[in-house]
């Protein structure tokens, strides 16, 4: 079993964390609110020429990705995901005044892993806010959910996010080459991550009290039944419960239909071609009886002239597809192999217009390398702990990517 506990419930939870005494103000985060959308949108419209650059690419216009109903279907899905284990979302809270967002998400429970995202009030940066903020989103992660490896992904250029990832006691893995779009185009992106096992001992807020970026842990303030029950219908009615109720009715009534179609790809039963020597090449698709709804991840069996190479699959469940690869380690087939690969992701380029293709390879399978490198796939760097093998220990892997 792995040395931590999976990804439990607690991620479906009220999440309150802090507060910390930071530059003589209390930080604090918690489960995002509906009630949030007012100062969020203001802090966002206002940023816009700092957030904007490096966030995700859509089809909407800022105004549009700042509106009532867009923060109503997000805090939805959202709150599905969280309700999966899924995603964690939280509130930057500097001196109970909304100040940004933490969020892990996606969390990857097979293993044991998760993706930390921030972004802070220009009026707030610089301060410690948000190096405490992402702190305590770290140790939640590490110590409540369980996780083993945190990522953060950085835009190549985003020096603020690039020092944040520094502070947070993060090493620079890879340089993934558009890896992401955003700003309205595809960029290169840098790899951060920390394993569990490199966290300071009692923690990263501890450690940072240590040092003298936060002043001290304080006690949250204890507040009354009757309290909590008008804050509660402060919430409700900030939240106005009536677009509510009509962006909730739409969003769930085209919930099966999401849940059917999710990312998957339309990717052909065979895929057929002939090495150098003319011999034919094989992809088909493996037909699994046994079909999980949530299964992204699709299998083709390689033959070359009817010889069994093994097989290629392909996971469709996140910004990117990835392959693993379960290629015979014979040297003799070798470009056999790499000729199948290459046309697995000729078609994904050419037919589908995919950017980029990720590979995941285990680095004790010293054959695999050649193969990637032979199918016009580069290798971008060394993922720390971040596949669960049979034997439940916590492996690196390389990633390489064709683009």
């Amino acid at each position: 079993m792995p040395p931590l506990a999976a990804v439990t419930g607690s991620a479906r939870h009220r999440i309150e964390l802090g507060p910390v005494l930071v530059a003589g103000h209390r930080v604090a985060l918690r489960t995002t609110r509906l009630s949030d959308f007012e100062a969020w949108r203001a802090i966002r419209l206002r940023d816009r020429e700092l957030i904007e650059p490096y966030w995700t690419s859509s089809a909407l216009s800022w105004e549009q990705r700042h509106s009532r109903p867009w923060w109503i279907r997000e805090f939805l899905r959202q709150r599905r995901a969280r309700a999966a284990g899924r995603a964690v979302q939280l509130s930057v809270l500097v001196d109970g005044a909304l100040a940004g967002q933490c969020a892990l998400a996606p969390i990857d429970p097979r293993n044991h892993s998760a993706e930390l995202g921030i972004w802070l009030d220009s009026r707030r940066a610089g301060h410690g806010v948000g190096t405490v903020a992402g702190a305590l989103t770290t140790d939640f992660g590490f110590h409540e959910l369980g996780l083993h490896r945190i990522t953060a992904p950085v835009c190549v250029g985003n020096y603020p996010a690039r020092g944040a990832s520094v502070r947070g006691g993060m090493s620079l893995e890879a340089t993934m080459i558009r890896a992401m779009s955003v700003g309205g185009q595809p960029r290169d992106h840098e790899l951060w991550a920390v394993t569990a096992d490199k966290a300071p001992t009692g923690g990263y807020v501890t450690a940072l009290i240590a040092s003298g970026v936060a002043t001290e842990r304080i006690s949250a303030e204890s507040t009354s039944g009757l309290t909590r029950l008008a804050e509660r219908w402060r919430t409700v009615r900030a939240a106005a419960p009536i677009s509510v109720l009509t962006v909730a009715a739409r969003y769930y009534l085209g919930a099966p239909l999401r849940h059917g179609t999710g990312n998957a790809l339309p990717l052909p039963d065979a895929l057929y071609t002939h090495d150098t020597g003319n011999h034919p090449i094989s992809l088909r698709k493996h037909q699994s009886r046994i079909r999980s709804r949530r299964d992204a991840s699709i299998r083709y069996e390689v033959t070359a002239a009817r010889h069994p190479l093994g097989n290629l699959i392909l996971d469709t469940d996140g910004a990117h597809p990835r392959l693993t690869l379960e290629l015979t380690p014979d040297p003799a087939d070798t470009k056999a192999a790499a000729t199948a690969l290459q046309l697995l992701i000729d078609y994904t380029r050419d037919e589908l217009r995919l950017d980029r293709v990720e590979a995941c390879l285990d680095p004790a399978a010293t054959h695999l390398p050649a193969i990637a490198e032979a199918a016009g796939l580069h290798r971008e760097g060394v993922l720390t702990g971040a596949r669960i093998g049979p034997d439940g220990r916590f492996h690196n892997v390389e990633l390489w990517a064709a683009i």
